[in-house]
């Protein structure tokens, strides 16, 4: 599968945005913050374990990976030059690089974990990018992922109109029956599908209520929150 964007519109578009990145999104700072807070949840790994993390942005993960995860080595990679400045400025301790989405510089089976955290849906070749993690993930190795799905349009026009969001620049949301196909292909086994923030705005006892209804839920209800996690394994 294809998208009608290339990697370096995606690159201009976060190139612009840079500056107001991580102001803008203290706006839905607990909205932002929950992918790293959700993520972490899943991963299983221990001292000395290699990570990737793509796509990195402003290394806002870096902090979440470090409190739970003891003497893990993280390799992150961004497609912004402007990113990688704010994050080596805010993090200047830590690895960062700059990749493409397909071609990662990493020899077969030589991280421990892949996390990826709204990348898919920025990507001009989401399945050849899936086919990489599967490449570079050792056996047994685990595959973290977060993504809007395509119900997700609405609330990213509300968020950009009314909120002040920096927008998403070049994307294609995919509903999660192509994403579950895609991570199958690839030669993944899928281990939890879940859909979170039903209500991603508001007091949190909405916000709270909203996580209860879709997790007691299934098929088109869990497809409506607006940030849904895929957790596979090699």
């Amino acid at each position: 599968m294809e998208n009608n964007f290339t990697i370096n519109d995606v690159a201009a578009f976060w190139d612009k945005v840079a500056e107001k990145y991580d102001s803008t999104n203290l706006k839905f700072e607990e909205a932002h913050y929950q992918r790293f807070e959700e993520a972490v949840k899943h991963l299983d790994i221990r001292s000395g374990s290699k990570i990737l993390n793509i796509w990195s942005r402003t290394g806002n993960a870096i902090p979440f990976l470090r409190k739970k995860f003891a003497g893990i080595e993280i390799i992150n990679m961004e497609v912004s030059d402007n990113f990688l400045k704010i994050a080596l400025h805010k993090f200047p301790g830590e690895n960062f690089m700059k990749t493409d989405l397909e071609n990662l510089p990493f020899k077969n089976e030589f991280f421990d974990a892949v996390l990826s955290l709204e990348t898919l849906e920025h990507t001009p070749r989401p399945s050849v990018l899936i086919k990489e993690f599967h490449r570079v993930l050792k056996p047994g190795g685990e595959l973290i992922m977060s993504l809007p799905p395509k119900t997700a349009r609405l609330a990213e026009k509300i968020s950009y109109y009314l909120l002040g969001n920096h927008g998403e620049g070049p994307h294609k949301f995919l509903p999660s029956k192509t994403v579950k196909k895609i991570i199958a292909e690839a030669g993944f086994e899928l281990v939890l599908h879940k859909g979170t923030l039903l209500f991603p705005f508001g007091p949190k006892w909405i916000r709270s209520f909203g996580e209860r209804i879709i997790a007691r839920s299934n098929g088109f209800v869990r497809e409506l929150g607006i940030r849904q996690f895929y957790v596979a394994r090699k």
